[in-house]
């Protein structure tokens, strides 16, 4: 599953404390790690039955197909950190 870097899963059920991650960084509507080489196994790792992450389609208001370039552009951004 790709992740849309909604922040959403950092802001609400980080492994490393309960509640928003420690870690999270904002850049704008992009949440991204800032140890993202040695984050945790459960932010690596996103096994779930779909595509796209379906939270973070519902919190951006994302549709596929219609907004395929939208969901393109926030998987293929560079991390910044």
């Amino acid at each position: 599953m790709y992740c849309l870097h909604c922040g959403d899963c950092c802001l609400r059920m980080s492994p490393l404390n309960q509640g928003r991650c420690p870690l999270v960084v904002e850049c704008g509507t992009y949440y991204f790690c800032s140890d993202y080489e040695h984050r945790p196994k459960e932010c690596r790792n996103h096994e779930y039955p779909a595509r796209f992450c379906p939270i973070g389609m519902d919190k951006l208001g994302l549709s596929y197909p219609d907004d395929l370039d939208k969901i393109r552009e926030r998987i293929d951004i560079l991390h910044p950190i």
